[in-house]
């Protein structure tokens, strides 16, 4: 009972944490050019070296809307309940950047990002609804670099970043006395973090340039007091021997490290191309502890580092306007053997478009992409009150709609 809340509590971290591009908003289709192209303001956040480039103040405003789909096929289960329901969630994801050259070596480079309802919705009748049941997710984002041109070629940058986080979880509670209806439990935590940003950018022409970024790990203290509700005499009496009741959970996790390296060349007047790899350390992602009142329980991760490339290319066909096209791969962060419906990490394949064009006389960037998330498959064995089940998702895409605009 008490390692099921510390998991529901990272669920709907992972998206944010494993892929941070897709919170904070990017520059090309698939996100595509994150650490080289540094075009304009949003390179304050994946290339925050480059916004030495900007001669002049520059605000990027952000609307990514993200449509999600899945299907979660349950093929074996010892509780009934079956397939999880479909999940179908549109998340809005507002992004400001902004850079200011503060002289001519020196530029300013902040972030602020708003995203909200991030989660999975499993229903509440499923095979595994005793893991977990759905999670929900809001939690604003802010960075802050400053950015120095050592020479015409090399420019470096340093600053911070802070994440505020409020998750919401509920999973079902299996009633100990035989024929009574499920009870719940809800668990509402907040809990904050800062870590540190590092950047380089080399540039070998005005055409041709290589960058860097490097992002801390953080490791936020979550807190919160779960609420039963619909459970039975019996099994209070078990959770207050445990002292779960109006009891203060903490959950102490990892959020981890992600390097980024890409480059960015002109072929021609009209084509250019960009290339970025990016290692995340997944392998120390996740819970290190779990407090309740005195009692605490260490928890080794299950993850593996995370890889992920990325390339796009553009188009100039007038004087201020292109097509860009971008494809990109993720490796799965966790193997079969430990994956669960709470973080159901698998490959991610995406593929995008995107147009750049004059609106209403500001220079204006869309993106449509689409990603097939994997089957997910899994199996999980939850003992006689969460039963064991396992299945795998015939349907787990997504879709996301990025419309930027610069002031």
């Amino acid at each position: 009972m008490r390692f099921t809340f510390a998991k529901t509590s990272l669920l709907a971290l992972a998206s944010f944490a494993l892929f941070p591009s897709l919170a904070a908003g990017q520059i090309g289709p698939a996100f595509t050019g994150l650490t080289a192209s540094a075009k304009d303001a949003t390179a304050a956040f994946g290339s925050p070296a480059g916004i030495t480039r900007l001669e002049e103040p520059q605000l990027v405003t952000q609307a990514l809307v993200a449509i999600t789909y899945s299907d979660f096929d349950v093929d074996q289960d010892n509780v009934g309940g079956g397939d999880a329901d479909s999940d179908f969630t549109v998340t809005p994801i507002p992004g400001l950047f902004y850079v200011r050259p503060l002289n001519e070596r020196w530029s300013l480079g902040l972030t602020f990002n708003v995203p909200s309802g991030i989660g999975y919705d499993y229903g509440t009748s499923w095979a595994g609804r005793y893991h977990v049941q759905e999670t929900e997710l809001a939690f604003v984002a802010g960075q802050a670099v400053l950015a120095y041109k050592v020479n015409d070629s090399l420019s470096l940058s340093a600053g911070a970043y802070a994440m505020y986080v409020d998750s919401k979880t509920k999973v079902s509670v299996n009633n100990l006395v035989p024929g009574v209806e499920d009870g719940s439990v809800k668990l509402d935590e907040t809990g904050a973090a800062i870590g540190y940003v590092l950047g380089a950018m080399y540039e070998f022409s005005d055409t041709t340039r290589v960058g860097l970024t490097y992002r801390s790990e953080v490791e936020p203290e979550l807190d919160g007091t779960p609420t039963f509700s619909g459970v039975d005499p019996l099994l209070r009496e078990a959770l207050a021997a445990l002292d779960l009741l109006g009891t203060e959970v903490a959950v102490d996790f990892v959020v981890p490290a992600n390097l980024q390296v890409g480059f960015y060349t002109e072929l021609s007047d009209r084509w250019s191309i960009t290339g970025d790899a990016i290692w995340v350390d997944t392998s120390e992602f996740g819970i290190t502890s779990l407090q309740v009142e005195q009692s605490s329980i260490s928890v080794k991760s299950t993850f593996r580092d995370l890889w992920v490339a990325s390339a796009g290319f553009e188009y100039q066909y007038a004087e201020d306007r292109k097509v860009s096209f971008g494809a990109l791969y993720a490796s799965s962060a966790t193997r079969t053997s430990n994956r669960t419906a709470l973080l159901p990490l698998d490959r991610a394949i995406g593929l995008g478009a995107g147009l750049s064009f004059p609106f209403k006389g500001r220079p204006t960037h869309v993106n449509l992409n689409l990603f097939d998330l994997g089957d997910g498959k899994l199996s999980e064995d939850g003992g006689p009150l969460s039963g064991d089940f396992s299945g795998s998702f015939s349907n787990n895409l997504a879709l996301t709609f990025d419309f930027q605009t610069r002031f």
